[in-house]
């Protein structure tokens, strides 16, 4: 599947604006200000059903107007599909889905890998980037992850609503049974995943890149399951009840996963610059596209968000060269500037729209 086109009308600062894609890559060009991030973001909202920005979704209407309404087309074969979503002040948004006059459910759309500025923090930022990115990845590879996540959450929810209310030690093991159970089921497929598909592909990646930046060589991701290695989670639970009772949630479990990155056994964050940083986080994206592409025959969209920022020459063109041989539909934002002007050979596998 690819998107042939894109309508957007009273979203952010647009008024009305009509994408003809014709199912090929987009390079959008503007200074900073112009909404390139808000065509990516109206595109990633008609698909996943989510703002990147906000939760209320009233602030993306225009200030002009009393709503939104957007349209997207996606070329399947012969078949259209269209999305189209619309958003009063004070109404819901609605989505509609259709191919022809049959509704088209949301597993079936393109995958949306959207690489944002947050994104760039995931090596020395907050555990919660590296792990909304793991986890995401594995729902897409893995579906039946994603179910038991969400029973493992449920469980998580119930058991820090009781620490919360400083229940009695009978009706907190209960939940405790509730998060052993659903834990386990759920850290044992993290565990695997990381195994089996997520560091062998970043291994296989970084074979296939020729770079003079040795350091993509040298770089170890290790797995962190969430709670000490060499005690069960059963163990771990009762060993920080005092600890959770007094923060008020569970300390410990598949929900605190995380990633470590190292360059010979000390920590990237350390060592790697803001490039070198931009360029690893990226090439983590692209590592799982040839395992995204097998388990999901609708696919993948990449929306890449200031391409430009961080990147030298040299990273730049190798960061384009490993994009446009993804089996992939590419739209990227950039300035308009030096750091595009010798990059002709790969732009032009790119429709250009200036803001």
């Amino acid at each position: 599947m690819s998107i042939a086109r894109v309508f957007i009308k009273n979203f952010r600062l647009f008024k009305e604006i009509d994408l003809d894609l014709n199912k090929e890559n987009l390079l959008i060009l503007g200074p900073n200000g112009s909404g390139k991030t808000s065509v990516l973001e109206a595109i990633n909202l008609l698909i996943s059903r989510k703002s990147i920005k906000t939760r209320d979704l009233k602030e993306c209407i225009n200030d002009d107007s009393e709503g939104f309404s957007l349209g997207l087309e996606i070329i399947n074969k012969q078949e259209v599909l269209t999305i189209k979503a619309a958003k009063q002040a004070n109404k819901r948004i609605t989505i509609k889905t259709e191919a022809g006059n049959t509704t088209v459910k949301k597993e079936n759309l393109p995958i949306v890998q959207f690489i944002q500025a947050k994104d760039l923090r995931m090596i020395e930022g907050e555990a919660e980037l590296r792990r909304d990115f793991f986890n995401k990845t594995m729902f897409h590879v893995e579906h039946s992850s994603e179910i038991d996540y969400k029973n493992y959450k449920k469980a998580l929810s119930q058991r820090n609503i009781s620490l919360k209310r400083k229940v009695s030690e009978g009706e907190l093991r209960v939940w405790n049974e509730a998060i052993i159970d659903t834990g386990n089921i759920l850290a044992e497929k993290q565990k695997s995943f990381f195994k089996g598909i997520f560091k062998k592909s970043l291994e296989e990646k970084r074979k296939k890149v020729e770079t003079e930046d040795m350091f993509l060589n040298q770089i170890n991701v290790v797995f962190k399951k969430g709670w000490p290695d060499h005690i069960s989670l059963k163990r771990a639970l009762v060993e920080s009840t005092e600890k959770d009772r007094a923060l008020g949630y569970t300390s410990v479990g598949p929900h605190r996963l995380d990633l470590k990155y190292f360059i010979n056994n000390k920590l990237a964050k350390s060592f790697l610059s803001r490039g070198q940083q931009k360029l690893l986080i990226i090439l983590n994206f692209f590592k799982l596209n040839d395992i995204l592409v097998t388990k999901n025959k609708s696919g993948i969209v990449y929306l890449i968000d200031d391409i430009t920022s961080e990147l030298d020459q040299q990273n730049l063109t190798m960061v384009l060269e490993q994009a446009t041989e993804l089996k992939a539909q590419l739209l990227i934002t950039a300035i308009r500037g030096k750091s595009l002007s010798n990059m002709t050979p790969f732009l032009d596998k790119f429709r250009q729209l200036n803001l």
